[in-house]
């Protein structure tokens, strides 16, 4: 039953998708090394703030917008 469960391809342009791709890289890896710094206790947990600052310099924002934008194309399908 799992593929009514999937989330349905959302359609970007290439350029989207490229933007999407060179973001996510980067926020992928911030987040692999800070939830493995902060489950072995080398960064505490109330380094959130600094952390969501990272987020936003590596323009999640920008990716975020990118989805709901698919999202939106996809919803007037």
């Amino acid at each position: 039953d799992a593929d009514s469960h999937l989330l349905p391809p959302v359609p970007k342009t290439e350029r989207e998708s490229a933007e999407l791709s060179a973001i996510m890289m980067d926020v992928t890896t911030l987040v692999d090394e800070m939830s493995l710094k902060i489950i072995l206790g080398i960064e505490p947990v109330d380094a959130c703030d600094a952390y969501v600052a990272q987020l936003k310099a590596l323009h999640i924002d920008r990716a975020i917008e990118i989805q709901e934008k698919a999202l939106e194309r996809y919803n007037r399908m």
